[in-house]
């Protein structure tokens, strides 16, 4: 088995953005979320860190510039940016412990489709309701337990083992 780097693994993540078959390896799944996680993060910093630089101290109006040109576009940019190459890196990943690539796909499906449309339908089976789902609590609720069930499942499925067929024996090794 190819031992690759980090950063290897990271581009590949960039370079197969389009490839659903074949299979990707702990490392390679993980090497390229961390590394897009920490590279938001150090845009954000570093770009407050700038843009705070001209205010001087005691001004909150620069963190509220920040907040309206750098952190909202970052917050809504990057998760489009990163949808493909995550989407065909987990599918892979589901291939490479022996799943269909539907349990990592139908995730993302399921956040993308099904939560809006359980919300929609919640907001129209009860619009005079005593429960009040237009306030913080039912709706997020529901939304917080649907999340933590449909990324945890398939993020816990992405942190097992490698399951690779020997082709001189007949039983799966697990490294």
């Amino acid at each position: 088995m190819e031992n690759k780097s980090i950063s290897r693994c990271y581009l590949d993540g960039w370079k197969k953005c389009f490839v659903y078959k074949g299979n990707a390896t702990r490392k390679e799944f993980w090497s390229f979320i961390f590394i897009n996680i920490l590279l938001t993060l150090l845009a954000g910093g570093l770009s407050y860190l700038w843009l705070t630089s001209f205010a001087g101290t005691g001004d909150g109006g620069m963190a509220l510039v920040w907040i309206y040109y750098v952190y909202l576009p970052l917050r809504a940019l990057v998760p489009l940016v990163l949808l493909l190459p995550v989407l065909s890196l987990g599918i892979r990943r589901m291939h490479d412990i022996g799943k269909s690539g539907w349990w990592f796909g139908g995730a993302l499906l399921i956040n993308l489709a099904v939560l809006p449309a359980i919300i929609i339908a919640l907001y129209f089976l009860f619009p005079e309701s005593t429960i009040d789902i237009s306030g913080s609590g039912f709706v997020k609720g529901v939304s917080t337990i649907w999340n933590i069930l449909s990324i945890g499942f398939p993020v816990w499925l992405c942190c097992k083992p490698t399951k690779i067929k020997d082709p001189t024996s007949s039983s799966d090794v697990m490294n």
